[in-house]
């Protein structure tokens, strides 16, 4: 979430409802496919946290009516007029296809499909079907999730279906190194929530 805040620097409530949403999404996205107990205890208690505050920013855009909901399923009018009847079907696919793009991540082996390009390209296309401003945010988070698992010693199989994986082996997922980044990351984030709605 640090990541999108600093990338896409929204400077309104209203613009960064969706960088909340979409960043909550991306960051832990990847992790539904964790195999060992301690890695899905974890993954669950964050990916608990982050839905509730993707929920979270979706009610408030909603209560404000700050804009997200009027862009559901209008991935850009060039696409296609709302009163058309071809929207409400691309919107469906992309919800659809997000789904079911998460259920074969979840099965495909940790750092598998759930972390590769192929993973990141398919679940931002159809998060832009269904809420086209969260669509930045969460190819942000996303890959910034990607970049620092190739920092760890587990091998991310980044161009998926190939088998082989990448790291470069600095440090280890479950060790200093990662409560060190994560509280970085965590102040980060509130500096540059701060700073971009300083106003």
């Amino acid at each position: 979430m640090a990541a999108a805040f600093s990338i896409i620097r929204p400077e309104t409530v209203a613009e960064a409802l969706p960088v909340i949403a979409g960043g909550a999404l991306g960051c832990l996205i990847c992790d539904l496919d964790c195999e060992n107990k301690s890695e899905r205890s974890e993954s669950s208690h964050w990916r608990i946290v982050m839905t509730l505050v993707a929920a979270a920013a979706l009610i408030e855009d909603y209560l404000l009516d700050a804009g997200m909901w009027r862009t559901l399923g209008h991935a850009g009018d060039s696409l296609w007029n709302p009163s058309d009847l071809i929207g409400p079907y691309l919107w469906f696919a992309g919800l659809a296809g997000f789904v079911v793009t998460c259920v074969f991540a979840s099965g495909s082996g940790h750092r598998g499909f759930s972390h590769s390009l192929l993973s990141m390209t398919l679940e931002t296309v159809c998060l832009w079907l269904v809420f086209p401003s969260t669509a930045l945010p969460f190819v942000v988070a996303f890959a910034s999730h990607i970049l620092l698992d190739l920092m760890n010693k587990r091998s991310v199989r980044l161009f998926y279906p190939a088998k082989r994986g990448f790291c470069l082996g600095w440090f280890y997922a479950d060790r200093l190194a990662n409560k060190v980044i994560a509280a970085c990351g965590t102040i980060w984030l509130i500096f540059t929530v701060i700073l971009c709605l300083r106003a």
